[in-house]
Protein backbone atom coordinates (compact mmCIF):
# COMPACT_ATOMS: atom_id res chain seq x y z
CA UNK A 1 0.00 0.00 0.00
CA UNK A 2 1.53 3.54 -1.14
CA UNK A 3 1.86 6.38 1.21
CA UNK A 4 0.76 9.31 -0.62
CA UNK A 5 2.09 12.39 1.13
CA UNK A 6 -0.67 14.51 2.50
CA UNK A 7 -2.04 17.23 -0.22
CA UNK A 8 -3.47 17.56 -3.35
CA UNK A 9 -3.13 14.84 -6.07
CA UNK A 10 -3.68 15.15 -9.61
CA UNK A 11 -3.55 10.88 -9.79
CA UNK A 12 -5.45 7.75 -11.07
CA UNK A 13 -8.81 6.49 -9.70
CA UNK A 14 -6.90 3.08 -9.36
CA UNK A 15 -3.73 4.87 -7.64
CA UNK A 16 -5.87 6.73 -5.47
CA UNK A 17 -7.99 3.95 -4.05
CA UNK A 18 -4.74 1.08 -3.78
CA UNK A 19 -3.17 4.22 -1.17
CA UNK A 20 -3.33 4.47 2.47
CA UNK A 21 -5.84 6.52 4.49
CA UNK A 22 -9.40 6.32 5.57
CA UNK A 23 -11.97 7.21 2.65
CA UNK A 24 -15.39 7.58 3.28
CA UNK A 25 -16.49 4.91 1.46
CA UNK A 26 -14.66 2.80 3.96
CA UNK A 27 -16.67 4.18 6.92
CA UNK A 28 -19.78 3.17 5.01
CA UNK A 29 -18.39 -0.22 4.55
CA UNK A 30 -17.93 -0.43 8.23
CA UNK A 31 -21.63 1.45 9.04
CA UNK A 32 -23.27 -1.00 7.06
CA UNK A 33 -21.34 -4.03 8.53
CA UNK A 34 -18.91 -4.36 11.14
CA UNK A 35 -15.38 -4.01 11.31
CA UNK A 36 -14.61 -7.54 10.01
CA UNK A 37 -16.55 -6.31 6.40
CA UNK A 38 -14.24 -3.17 6.31
CA UNK A 39 -11.23 -5.31 7.22
CA UNK A 40 -12.25 -7.41 4.34
CA UNK A 41 -12.75 -4.89 2.17
CA UNK A 42 -9.30 -3.49 2.79
CA UNK A 43 -7.70 -6.59 1.99
CA UNK A 44 -9.74 -7.07 -1.43
CA UNK A 45 -11.84 -9.82 -0.92
CA UNK A 46 -15.08 -7.37 -0.80
CA UNK A 47 -15.73 -5.33 -4.19
CA UNK A 48 -18.51 -2.81 -4.37
CA UNK A 49 -19.53 -3.09 -8.14
CA UNK A 50 -22.56 -3.07 -10.01
CA UNK A 51 -24.01 -1.74 -13.07
CA UNK A 52 -25.45 1.54 -12.40
CA UNK A 53 -22.34 1.88 -10.65
CA UNK A 54 -19.91 1.26 -14.14
CA UNK A 55 -22.20 3.71 -16.02
CA UNK A 56 -22.43 6.15 -12.78
CA UNK A 57 -18.27 6.46 -13.23
CA UNK A 58 -18.77 6.82 -17.14
CA UNK A 59 -20.98 9.41 -16.66
CA UNK A 60 -18.51 11.24 -14.32
CA UNK A 61 -16.37 11.42 -16.84
CA UNK A 62 -18.90 12.65 -19.67
CA UNK A 63 -20.25 15.44 -17.65
CA UNK A 64 -16.86 16.90 -16.35
CA UNK A 65 -14.09 16.52 -18.86
CA UNK A 66 -15.96 17.54 -21.82
CA UNK A 67 -15.28 15.72 -25.48
CA UNK A 68 -12.37 13.64 -23.64
CA UNK A 69 -14.86 11.10 -22.23
CA UNK A 70 -15.11 9.76 -25.47
CA UNK A 71 -11.61 8.63 -25.35
CA UNK A 72 -12.60 6.41 -21.84
CA UNK A 73 -14.90 4.14 -23.24
CA UNK A 74 -15.76 2.13 -26.32
CA UNK A 75 -19.67 2.38 -27.90
CA UNK A 76 -20.72 -0.71 -29.02
CA UNK A 77 -22.34 -1.07 -32.22
CA UNK A 78 -25.75 -0.85 -32.37
CA UNK A 79 -27.83 -3.79 -32.34
CA UNK A 80 -24.58 -6.08 -31.08
CA UNK A 81 -25.05 -8.76 -28.55
CA UNK A 82 -21.79 -9.73 -26.67
CA UNK A 83 -23.25 -13.51 -26.89
CA UNK A 84 -22.35 -13.71 -30.51
CA UNK A 85 -19.57 -14.87 -32.46
CA UNK A 86 -19.62 -11.12 -33.85
CA UNK A 87 -20.11 -9.61 -30.44
CA UNK A 88 -17.48 -12.01 -28.36
CA UNK A 89 -14.99 -10.87 -31.25
CA UNK A 90 -15.78 -7.03 -30.91
CA UNK A 91 -15.34 -7.42 -27.15
CA UNK A 92 -12.04 -8.92 -27.35
CA UNK A 93 -10.56 -5.88 -29.85
CA UNK A 94 -11.97 -3.31 -27.72
CA UNK A 95 -10.49 -4.75 -24.30
CA UNK A 96 -8.41 -1.78 -23.69
CA UNK A 97 -11.14 0.36 -22.24
CA UNK A 98 -14.51 -0.15 -20.39
CA UNK A 99 -17.54 -0.08 -22.90
CA UNK A 100 -21.13 0.76 -22.98
CA UNK A 101 -24.29 -0.07 -24.80
CA UNK A 102 -25.31 1.57 -27.50
CA UNK A 103 -28.24 3.00 -26.05
CA UNK A 104 -26.37 3.90 -22.79
CA UNK A 105 -24.09 5.62 -25.07
CA UNK A 106 -26.82 7.73 -26.55
CA UNK A 107 -28.00 8.77 -22.94
CA UNK A 108 -24.43 9.65 -21.83
CA UNK A 109 -24.29 11.95 -24.71
CA UNK A 110 -28.00 13.58 -23.66
CA UNK A 111 -26.94 14.03 -20.25
CA UNK A 112 -23.40 15.67 -21.13
CA UNK A 113 -25.85 17.64 -23.18
CA UNK A 114 -28.61 18.60 -20.59
CA UNK A 115 -25.82 19.49 -17.89
CA UNK A 116 -24.40 22.36 -20.92
CA UNK A 117 -27.76 23.73 -21.15
CA UNK A 118 -28.20 24.28 -17.34
CA UNK A 119 -26.58 27.57 -16.43
CA UNK A 120 -25.74 27.12 -12.64
CA UNK A 121 -24.47 23.77 -12.93
CA UNK A 122 -22.10 25.45 -15.82
CA UNK A 123 -21.20 28.09 -13.52
CA UNK A 124 -20.30 25.61 -10.83
CA UNK A 125 -18.48 23.84 -12.74
CA UNK A 126 -16.17 25.86 -14.98
CA UNK A 127 -13.01 26.06 -14.35
CA UNK A 128 -13.03 23.24 -12.20
CA UNK A 129 -9.66 20.77 -12.17
CA UNK A 130 -11.77 17.00 -12.05
CA UNK A 131 -11.11 13.92 -10.35
CA UNK A 132 -8.65 15.45 -7.51
CA UNK A 133 -7.45 14.04 -4.51
CA UNK A 134 -6.46 14.86 -1.08
CA UNK A 135 -4.81 13.53 1.56
CA UNK A 136 -4.59 15.07 5.04
CA UNK A 137 -3.83 14.68 8.90
CA UNK A 138 -6.65 15.07 11.00
CA UNK A 139 -6.09 16.13 14.69
CA UNK A 140 -5.89 12.18 15.87
CA UNK A 141 -3.08 11.70 13.14
CA UNK A 142 -5.28 9.77 11.15
CA UNK A 143 -4.44 10.02 7.74
CA UNK A 144 -7.75 11.05 5.90
CA UNK A 145 -8.45 10.93 2.19
CA UNK A 146 -10.74 11.64 -0.41
CA UNK A 147 -11.38 12.09 -4.22
CA UNK A 148 -13.27 15.32 -5.45
CA UNK A 149 -15.60 14.61 -8.59
CA UNK A 150 -14.46 18.32 -9.54
CA UNK A 151 -12.65 20.97 -7.48
CA UNK A 152 -14.21 23.92 -8.14
CA UNK A 153 -13.29 27.27 -8.43
CA UNK A 154 -15.41 29.05 -5.42
CA UNK A 155 -16.27 28.09 -2.01
CA UNK A 156 -18.90 25.39 -2.86
CA UNK A 157 -17.71 21.49 -3.32
CA UNK A 158 -19.99 19.98 -5.80
CA UNK A 159 -20.96 16.16 -6.59
CA UNK A 160 -22.11 15.03 -9.90
CA UNK A 161 -24.81 12.46 -9.18
CA UNK A 162 -26.88 10.11 -11.74
CA UNK A 163 -30.02 9.40 -10.45
CA UNK A 164 -33.79 8.36 -11.78
CA UNK A 165 -35.37 11.53 -10.55
CA UNK A 166 -34.06 14.46 -8.66
CA UNK A 167 -37.26 15.42 -7.13
CA UNK A 168 -37.06 16.27 -3.78
CA UNK A 169 -38.59 12.72 -2.08
CA UNK A 170 -36.57 10.13 -4.40
CA UNK A 171 -33.55 12.36 -3.92
CA UNK A 172 -33.69 12.98 -0.52
CA UNK A 173 -34.32 9.00 -0.10
CA UNK A 174 -30.99 8.25 -1.70
CA UNK A 175 -29.08 10.99 0.43
CA UNK A 176 -30.72 8.67 3.63
CA UNK A 177 -29.77 5.43 1.59
CA UNK A 178 -26.25 6.22 0.62
CA UNK A 179 -25.03 8.31 3.00
CA UNK A 180 -24.37 11.82 0.92
CA UNK A 181 -24.62 13.79 3.94
CA UNK A 182 -21.76 12.19 5.73
CA UNK A 183 -19.78 12.60 2.37
CA UNK A 184 -20.58 15.64 2.60
CA UNK A 185 -19.31 16.65 6.17
CA UNK A 186 -15.91 14.35 5.71
CA UNK A 187 -15.68 16.36 2.76
CA UNK A 188 -16.01 19.50 3.73
CA UNK A 189 -13.54 18.86 6.86
CA UNK A 190 -10.86 17.31 5.15
CA UNK A 191 -10.29 20.59 3.07
CA UNK A 192 -10.80 21.84 6.29
CA UNK A 193 -7.86 20.60 7.60
CA UNK A 194 -6.14 21.49 4.20
CA UNK A 195 -6.55 24.97 4.63
CA UNK A 196 -9.00 25.01 1.48
CA UNK A 197 -12.37 27.45 1.71
CA UNK A 198 -15.47 25.36 1.30
CA UNK A 199 -18.43 26.00 2.96
CA UNK A 200 -20.99 24.52 1.21
CA UNK A 201 -21.71 21.02 -0.45
CA UNK A 202 -23.53 20.87 -3.61
CA UNK A 203 -25.08 18.30 -5.71
CA UNK A 204 -25.55 18.60 -9.41
CA UNK A 205 -28.64 15.77 -10.01
CA UNK A 206 -28.89 14.92 -13.65
CA UNK A 207 -31.79 12.13 -14.33
CA UNK A 208 -31.14 9.20 -16.58
CA UNK A 209 -33.76 9.24 -18.60
CA UNK A 210 -35.92 11.76 -21.02
CA UNK A 211 -35.80 14.72 -20.25
CA UNK A 212 -32.47 13.90 -18.53
CA UNK A 213 -33.41 16.99 -16.28
CA UNK A 214 -31.03 18.43 -14.27
CA UNK A 215 -31.23 20.57 -11.02
CA UNK A 216 -28.34 21.89 -8.62
CA UNK A 217 -29.23 21.06 -4.54
CA UNK A 218 -27.12 22.64 -1.95
CA UNK A 219 -27.19 20.38 1.39
CA UNK A 220 -28.80 21.88 4.43
CA UNK A 221 -26.59 22.61 6.92
CA UNK A 222 -28.32 20.19 10.02
CA UNK A 223 -27.51 17.60 7.36
CA UNK A 224 -23.99 18.21 7.49
CA UNK A 225 -23.81 18.48 10.76
CA UNK A 226 -25.92 14.98 10.86
CA UNK A 227 -23.07 13.32 8.65
CA UNK A 228 -20.36 14.79 10.65
CA UNK A 229 -21.66 13.00 13.91
CA UNK A 230 -22.12 10.06 12.36
CA UNK A 231 -18.69 9.86 10.09
CA UNK A 232 -16.65 10.61 13.42
CA UNK A 233 -18.37 8.13 15.93
CA UNK A 234 -17.81 5.49 12.85
CA UNK A 235 -14.04 6.79 12.58
CA UNK A 236 -13.65 6.63 16.00
CA UNK A 237 -14.43 2.64 15.87
CA UNK A 238 -12.09 2.31 12.69
CA UNK A 239 -9.11 3.79 14.81
CA UNK A 240 -9.78 1.63 17.53
CA UNK A 241 -9.53 -1.11 15.63
CA UNK A 242 -6.66 -0.23 13.95
CA UNK A 243 -4.70 0.55 17.47
CA UNK A 244 -5.81 -3.12 19.16
CA UNK A 245 -5.66 -5.02 15.74
CA UNK A 246 -9.05 -6.29 16.13
CA UNK A 247 -11.59 -6.60 13.53
CA UNK A 248 -14.89 -8.19 14.92
CA UNK A 249 -17.75 -8.97 13.26
CA UNK A 250 -21.44 -9.82 14.90
CA UNK A 251 -21.94 -10.04 18.48
CA UNK A 252 -20.94 -13.71 19.55
CA UNK A 253 -23.79 -14.33 21.67
CA UNK A 254 -27.50 -13.91 20.72
CA UNK A 255 -29.58 -11.11 19.79
CA UNK A 256 -33.17 -10.45 18.93
CA UNK A 257 -34.70 -8.83 15.31
CA UNK A 258 -37.93 -7.42 14.68
CA UNK A 259 -39.92 -6.18 11.94
CA UNK A 260 -38.77 -2.90 10.86
CA UNK A 261 -40.17 0.05 12.73
CA UNK A 262 -42.70 1.39 9.80
CA UNK A 263 -44.36 -2.03 9.81
CA UNK A 264 -44.54 -2.41 13.65
CA UNK A 265 -46.63 1.22 12.98
CA UNK A 266 -48.54 -0.12 10.26
CA UNK A 267 -49.46 -3.61 12.60
CA UNK A 268 -49.86 -1.19 15.74
CA UNK A 269 -52.81 1.30 13.69
CA UNK A 270 -54.69 -1.89 13.29
CA UNK A 271 -54.94 -3.63 16.34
Amino acid sequence: MENILPGLHDISAERYMASAGVSCTMLNVLAEGTPAHLKAWMDGDRKIESEALSFGILAHYAILEGDKYKEKFHVRPEGLRLTTKEGRKWEEDHADKPSVKFEDGITLMRMVESVRRHPFACRVLEGGKPEQSLFVYDEHETLRKCRFDTLTLGNVLADVKTCLSASDGYFERQISRYRYHVRAAYYLDNCRLHGLEKDHFMFIAVEKMPPYAVRCLKLNGDCVSFGRKLYQADLQVYRNCVENDEWPAYSESYEEIALPSWEMRQILELI
